[in-house]
C-alpha cells in the first residue's frame, strides 16, 4: 500500500474519539488509562532526574544547567490528563511550547556531549542543521493551539512527521559513541559494566529509547492503530524519558567520561599486576600464608583508585611483613618511597612518643599519607596520561607506556 495512505489513515485516527470530539479530554476507559499512566510516568521519572541532576551538577558548568532546564521544560506537559475542556486544551496547548524546547535543547546537549569527538565541519553541520529545523517547531506550536482550539487541523499534517525533525540527530549521537567507544577506547560491553555501571545504564538508555523512538512512529503511522485506543499514543514519552535519562545519569560529556573509564581501567591493571606480583612472593616466602585467607589476616587494607562513578572499591593488598622483594624492578624505589613516608607520619605526629595508643592498637594513618597511597597516584597519573594522549587519535605505542607508568 501506497506510505501516503497509512499517513491518510493514521490523521483520520488520530482526530477521532469514541465519545465524537476531535480534541477533548479522552473519555474512553482504556485510553484514559493509558494515557494518565503515561504521563505519570513521565512527570515522575522527570522529577526524580531532576532532583538527581540537582545534587551532582557542579556550579558553573553549562551543561548541567542546561540538562536541569531540560527536564523541567519537560514536566509540564504531564498534568492536563487531570482537567476537563477548557482548561484541558489551553494546558496542552501552552505546556506543548515548553516540551518542543526541551526536545530542541536535548539536541543542543547531544552536540555538546559529542562535541569533542566531531571534527569542526561535522560540528558546524550538527548544530546548524538542529537551527535551520526550528521554523518546523514554531509551526508545530501553532498547529497544536490550533487543532486543540477548533480552528483548523494543520496538526494532522505535521504530527506525522514530527520525529522527522526532532531525532535524526539522537540516532547520529548515539552510533557515534558506539562508533568511538570501539575505535578509539578498545572497551568492551562487559568492562563498561564492570569498570562503570553508570555509563553502562546510560548505553542502555539511549538504545531503549531509539526502541520507542520506532514504535512511536509506527504509531503515528497507523501501524499500530488495531492494538492502542484510538488517538492515544504513549510511546513517544517512553523515549524522551530515556533521552533525559541518557543526559542526567553522566553530567559530562562523552569524552570526559570514557577517558575517566579507561585511565580507571589503565590504573586497575596495574594495580592488579602489582598484587599478583607480591602475592606471588608472599606465597614463596612464608608458609604459613599457603592457607587461604592466611593472607588477607595478615596483610594490611589499603584503598584502591575511586570508581569512574565515584565509588570507593577496596581489596586486601599483600605485603610481604613489612618486606620488600629487591628483584622486584620498583623494589628499591618503591621502599625509599615508604621510609618517606614513614618519616612525615612521625612528624606530623610529634605530639605522640610512641606509634601505639595505651590498649596497644596501632594509631590510624594520617588521611594525607592515605591519599599518597600507590592505588591512588595509579589512577590519577593513569588519567593525565589518557586525559593528553586523548587530545589526539590514541596509538597503542602511548597505551603500552600508560600501562607501564602505571605498573
Amino acid at each position: 500500500m501506497n506510505p501516503i495512505v497509512y499517513v491518510v489513515e493514521d490523521t483520520v485516527a488520530l482526530a477521532k474519539r469514541q465519545n465524537g470530539a476531535q480534541n477533548g479530554r479522552p473519555t474512553d476507559p482504556d485510553g484514559l488509562v493509558l494515557e494518565a499512566w503515561a504521563q505519570g510516568f513521565m512527570v515522575g521519572a522527570l522529577i526524580i532526574m531532576s532532583c538527581i541532576t540537582l545534587a551532582n551538577m557542579r556550579r558553573g558548568v553549562l551543561l548541567h544547567k542546561l540538562i536541569l532546564i531540560e527536564l523541567i521544560f519537560g514536566v509540564w506537559h504531564g498534568f492536563f490528563i487531570f482537567f476537563h475542556s477548557p482548561i484541558y486544551n489551553w494546558w496542552l496547548s501552552v505546556s506543548a511550547i515548553f516540551l518542543n524546547a526541551s526536545w530542541s535543547l536535548h539536541n543542543v546537549i547531544a552536540w555538546l556531549k559529542n562535541k569533542p569527538f566531531l571534527s569542526r565541519r561535522v560540528s558546524l553541520i550538527y548544530i546548524g542543521t538542529v537551527i535551520l529545523v526550528q521554523p518546523y517547531w514554531v509551526l508545530e506550536i501553532y498547529a497544536n493551539f490550533t487543532y486543540f482550539h477548533d480552528i483548523n487541523t494543520v496538526f494532522l499534517k505535521t504530527r506525522p512527521v514530527e520525529a522527522l525533525f526532532r531525532d535524526p540527530w539522537w540516532i547520529f549521537t548515539t552510533i557515534s559513541l558506539f562508533y568511538n567507544i570501539k575505535t578509539r577506547y578498545d572497551l568492551s560491553l562487559p568492562q563498561i559494566v564492570r569498570l562503570s555501571p553508570r555509563f553502562a545504564v546510560m548505553l542502555g538508555a539511549m538504545v531503549l529509547s531509539i526502541c520507542f523512538l520506532v514504535v512511536d512512529i509506527c504509531s503515528v503511522t497507523g501501524r499500530l492503530a488495531s492494538s492502542l485506543p484510538v488517538g492515544i499514543n504513549p510511546f513517544w514519552k517512553l523515549s524522551f524519558v530515556f533521552k533525559c535519562l541518557t543526559d542526567c545519569v553522566v553530567l559530562d560529556d562523552f569524552k570526559t567520561a570514557l577517558d575517566r573509564l579507561r585511565a580507571f581501567k589503565i590504573s586497575r591493571l596495574g594495580s592488579f599486576a602489582l598484587d599478583n606480583a607480591e602475592s606471588g612472593r608472599v606465597l614463596s616466602n612464608d608458609p604459613a600464608n599457603g592457607w587461604p585467607g592466611s593472607q588477607a589476616r595478615s596483610k594490611p587494607e589499603t584503598s584502591v583508585p575511586s570508581s569512574p562513578d565515584g565509588d570507593e572499591l577496596s581489596q586486601q593488598r599483600k605485603w610481604p611483613a613489612g618486606k620488600q622483594d629487591p628483584s622486584h624492578p620498583d623494589g628499591s624505589n618503591r621502599q625509599s618511597r615508604e621510609n618517606r613516608e614513614l618519616s612525615q607520619i612521625r612528624e606530623s605526629s610529634s605530639d605522640t612518643e610512641v606509634a601505639r595508643n595505651n590498649s596497644g592498637s596501632p594509631i590510624p594513618r594520617p588521611q594525607s599519607s592515605w591519599l599518597r597511597d600507590s592505588g591512588e597516584g595509579d589512577y590519577a597519573q593513569a588519567l593525565r596520561d589518557v586525559t593528553r594522549s586523548s587530545q589526539s587519535e590514541p596509538s597503542h605505542t602511548e597505551r603500552d607506556a600508560a600501562i607501564a607508568r602505571a605498573r
